[in-house]
This record gives C-alpha cells, sequence and structure tokens, in this order.
C-alpha cells in the first residue's frame, strides 16, 4: 500500500497495524485489513476490504470505522467500478483505488489515473437487464460473456452489452473485467445474490386485463394461481396468467369486455415485461413471481408462508 502512495504523492508514508481492533464490531474486525498510516503529519485509517464490497456496505462500514477508532477512514481498493468511484467522490467519501485514482478529501487530495468512460446513468432497470439477472441467478453463470449471454437470452449482444452497462451502472457486483471483456460471476449463495439485486428490480407487470372469458390460448400461470402450483395454497375462484407484450395483440385482448373491481372475472391476464421460462415453463419463475405478488397479498400469512416454502425448494 504505501509503496503505491509514496510514488504517487512523492512523500514519505508511515505505516503501523492498527492494534485496537477489539474495539470494532465483529462484522468490521473481519471485513477489512486495517492500517494506520501518516501523511503530512495526519494519521488516517487505511481499510483494505477482504471482499468485494459494494457501494452501500462501504458507506455503512466507514461511519462505524470512524465511530470505534476515532480515525479518519479512506478505503483501499483493489478493484471498483466506473460507477461507485465518482459516487465516493461525490459522497465525500475517501478511498485509495490502486494504480487508478486517490481521494482523500481530508488533505485536499484528488488524483485521476487512466480515466475511463463513464457508464451513463440508469435510474429504473430494463425488463431485459432483469432477466438476465435472475437467469444468472438461477443458472449459477461463471465467466459468461456478453457473446455467452446473448446466445442464452437469444439476443443480439449489443443488447446484452446495454444490460451490462445498466448492471455496471447500478453498481453491482457481478462483473469482471478479463482484459477488456466484461464477464458474468453469479454469487454461489443465491440469497446474497438476491439480497443485492432486489433494490434495483421492479415489478413485472405493465398493466392487467380483468376479463369475462378466458382467451383460447396457452398462457403462463402468474400471481396466487402460479404460488398454488408451487405451493399447497389453494387457488382463487379464478385463474391468473401472465402473457407478453408481442401477446396482448395476438390474443385480442383488448377486444374481450373488462369485468369491474366490485366483479369477479372468470381470469385476469397480466401483461408483463418479460417471461422467464422455469421448470416445465407454464408457469412464472419463482422470483418474478414474489416481485408480482401485492402488498395486500402478502399481508396474508398463508400467502407468505407458501412464498418462503416455494423459494426454499426452487431456489435456494
Amino acid at each position: 500500500m504505501t509503496k503505491y502512495l509514496e510514488q504517487v504523492m512523492h512523500q514519505s508514508i508511515i505505516e503501523r497495524p492498527y492494534d485496537s481492533v477489539e474495539k470494532l464490531p465483529l462484522g468490521c474486525r473481519n471485513a477489512f485489513q486495517l492500517t494506520i498510516i501518516q501523511i503530512q503529519e495526519q494519521e488516517i485509517l487505511l481499510a483494505a476490504p477482504i471482499d468485494t464490497m459494494n457501494l452501500t456496505e462501504l458507506r455503512k462500514m466507514r461511519i462505524q470505522l470512524e465511530r470505534y477508532t476515532g480515525h479518519q477512514c479512506a478505503f483501499y481498493l483493489k478493484k471498483a467500478n466506473w460507477y461507485s468511484v465518482p459516487k465516493m467522490v461525490e459522497e465525500g467519501i475517501p478511498f485509495i483505488w490502486e494504480n487508478h485514482q486517490i481521494y482523500l478529501p481530508f488533505i485536499g487530495l484528488l488524483l485521476k489515473k487512466n480515466e475511463q468512460r463513464t457508464p451513463k446513468s440508469c435510474f429504473v432497470i430494463s425488463f431485459l437487464t432483469q432477466k438476465l439477472l435472475l437467469r444468472a441467478l438461477y443458472e449459477n453463470w461463471k465467466d459468461v460473456s456478453a457473446v455467452r449471454a446473448a446466445e442464452k437470452l437469444g439476443v443480439s449482444r449489443m443488447s446484452v452489452t446495454r444490460c451490462f452497462d445498466e448492471i455496471q451502472a447500478l453498481g453491482m457486483t457481478f462483473l469482471k473485467m478479463n482484459g477488456r471483456s466484461r464477464r458474468f460471476f453469479a454469487i454461489d449463495d443465491k440469497k446474497a445474490m438476491w439480497e443485492e439485486m432486489r433494490p434495483f428490480l421492479r415489478n413485472p407487470i405493465i398493466r392487467e386485463f380483468r376479463l369475462e372469458r378466458k382467451p383460447n390460448a396457452e398462457m403462463v400461470l402468474s400471481g396466487i394461481s402460479a404460488l398454488a402450483e408451487y405451493s399447497m395454497l389453494g387457488e382463487d375462484s379464478y385463474v391468473t396468467y401472465a402473457v407478453g407484450k408481442n401477446q396482448v395483440k395476438a390474443l385480442d385482448l383488448k377486444s374481450i369486455r373488462e369485468i369491474t373491481r366490485n366483479e369477479e372475472p372468470i381470469c385476469i391476464v397480466q401483461e408483463v415485461g418479460y417471461i422467464l421460462p422455469f421448470k416445465n415453463e407454464n408457469i412464472v419463475d419463482p422470483l418474478s413471481l414474489t416481485l408480482m405478488l401485492s402488498d395486500e397479498e402478502l399481508k396474508d400469512p398463508r400467502v407468505e408462508s407458501c412464498m418462503n416454502e416455494m423459494l426454499e425448494e426452487f431456489v435456494w
């Protein structure tokens, strides 16, 4: 660490181990290699993450490290992405990105090297990117290139490149560089991967049709009907289906009379942003289903119990 700092800053750096680890919460003790460095007569706690951390984790850890040690804290990063680095500068989070950039605002220092393009900001995830993330989780993608991902999803390489740009811009940690190529690496712990991506995902349902008759076509089960297939939950008095945007026109759903909210339909057809084949392919995938269920449905203890049962059996 000090070798890189001395080379870039052209001054002597004094380094010593942080020797009061017992003061720290357990989560901090094992998460970092901690060092005290002295720069310009100022002592700084340098925290090098043992494993890759996302921006949310770094924010929380910085607060704890500074509170319990009494030192200004800077992160020493061997890996970072071009989304999180500008955000850290914007939020005043000190860091040293090895061989790339140094940001130590408490001594007025910002040095850059090897500047690359910054991905465009992404505020709403696309349905294709969401589909890619979920499929990668189910299939535990390892070292999957944009070309291979495009083959798996049946889309163009350019479409997957845009998905990778979104994933990078949102600060998720699933992409790694192999030379100039980005590769997708799923987390082995599916629950941990789901927890990282969940805040960025959205409800796949675009709109619903409450119909007086069922269209004469095969459709994928959705909603409570899908959960009933995955578990022992009893079905609703009507069936819920999901269709893609192209099927709405093909089934001529707009020509079928819709039932008002105070009446019970024969079936509900949900137009969704994507359909991800799962198991026997006549039912929406479990994780998309959890995103589709309404708050009212999730308040039912039976629904919540069956949903957890479904995830344990079919996903985790």
